[in-house]
């Protein structure tokens, strides 16, 4: 690993120990049934928590509280947490684990259930490292998980326990609810969201959806031109010194990025692809012979498509300013590209002629984006041997390119 590498990875966790999750109003209630406004560190749980960090104001000392003192948190317009103790069933989804009763395994658990819909009819949920399991109440009476279960039969085939179905029909019945559209809905949080809408309207109750103040836009597409700065040096059999280009090689390039923002971990983390096309060309000498003071003549034409597809990590710094780090594996796909070496006249026959082949390289970018919609970003692509070491010559290739970003939508 370089230097620049190194020193790249330095900035990174020392950024994101800067722009750690904001800490935002909320409130717990404990056991002693008080309701305190606080602030609570949103960390975006992607595991039902069993503590959270909160302060009772943004000077005071931080502090944390678990599921044994705290009756229920929230985190306003975000997401809200009731402390249940309810029977729950973890039986494996993996086939190598799964045995072949139909029935669930209950256990006692204490339990931070994720409240998804409030109303006359609750929806909740439960993550735990792959982990989904659903719980429901209706009229703030028990809660219970609703049950679905993978089970194998004797020829080894997996069945489906859809239990679930049974319970929401004998307990959640209304006019607008039939059979058949019942047996229709999958074990989904988004199925049974709506589902959960649909009887809480149907039932004239008041109703609060709690994913959908959660939710926000996972799909950015942002236009990217941009500046590259290249370093390109050529090398071989002819020549003791290699062939160096500007080090000032500029260019430009244009790229359109499509990002997947993963719904988790206060959406911190997105899978980013982008296409870009770049061109630069560029030739320059060297002394092939130092007796007669003979010159030689380097020509490169280097016109591609590049796919890059990585992953991406935000750091927060307020409201309207994120800084983000990523990682990319990039695929080059010349398109008529070529190196030629032409030794006296530029008339005369090359003496080495090349064409730039399809390749893999690792790209870095640090970056920042302002108020979803404008970003900056630094890319960097290390040294590379753009020839794939065709017979004696060969080059190293390194860039760094600053990118700007408008997001369409």
């Amino acid at each position: 690993m370089t230097k620049l590498q190194i020193s790249f990875l330095a900035l990174i966790i020392g950024l994101n120990g800067f722009a750690q999750s904001s800490f935002l109003k909320g409130y717990f209630i404990n056991n002693s049934d008080e309701k305190i406004e606080c602030l609570i560190k949103n960390d975006g749980w992607l595991n039902n928590p069993t503590e959270f960090k909160y302060k009772i104001t943004e000077s005071s000392e931080q502090k944390t509280l678990t599921i044994n003192s705290v009756k229920e948190f929230g985190i306003l317009n975000v997401s809200k947490y009731i402390r249940h103790n309810v029977d729950i069933d973890r039986s494996s989804t993996v086939i190598n684990e799964m045995g072949y009763d139909k029935n669930p395994v209950f256990k006692k658990e204490l339990l931070f259930l994720k409240l998804l819909i409030e109303g006359k009819a609750n929806l909740y949920l439960y993550e735990n490292n792959g982990l989904r399991r659903y719980f429901f109440s209706k009229d703030a009476i028990e809660v219970k998980q609703l049950i679905f279960k993978n089970y194998l039969l004797d020829d080894g085939q997996i069945a489906k326990n859809n239990e679930f179905r049974r319970q929401l029909w004998n307990t959640l019945k209304c006019e607008s609810i039939s059979m058949k559209q019942l047996s229709k809905i999958n074990y989904r949080q988004s199925e049974l969201i709506k589902f959960f809408i649909k009887y809480n309207a149907c039932s004239d109750s008041e109703f609060i959806n709690y994913q959908k103040k959660q939710r926000k836009d996972l799909f950015n597409l942002t236009i990217r031109p941009g500046v590259r700065i290249s370093s390109l040096a050529l090398g071989g059999p002819l020549h003791r010194e290699p062939f160096e280009f500007d080090e000032g090689l500029t260019s430009f390039r244009f790229g359109l990025e499509a990002e997947f923002i993963l719904g988790f971990n206060n959406n911190k983390w997105s899978i980013i692809l982008e296409p870009t096309y770049q061109h630069f060309e560029s030739e320059t000498v060297a002394i092939a012979n130092r007796t007669t003071g003979e010159e030689s003549l380097a020509k490169v034409n280097h016109e591609s498509i590049q796919v890059n597809l990585g992953i991406r990590h935000y750091m927060f710094l307020n409201k309207g300013l994120k800084l983000f780090a990523n990682a990319s594996l990039v695929y080059d796909s010349s398109l008529d590209s070529s190196v030629e070496v032409t030794r006296g006249q530029k008339d005369f026959p090359p003496v080495f002629s090349a064409e730039i082949q399809p390749h893999f390289a690792l790209a870095l970018g640090l970056g920042c984006k302002y108020k979803e919609r404008y970003s900056l970003e630094l890319r960097y692509l290390p040294s590379r041997n753009i020839l794939n070491n065709q017979g004696a010559w060969g080059t190293e290739f390194s860039s760094i390119a600053m990118v700007l970003g408008y997001s369409i939508f």
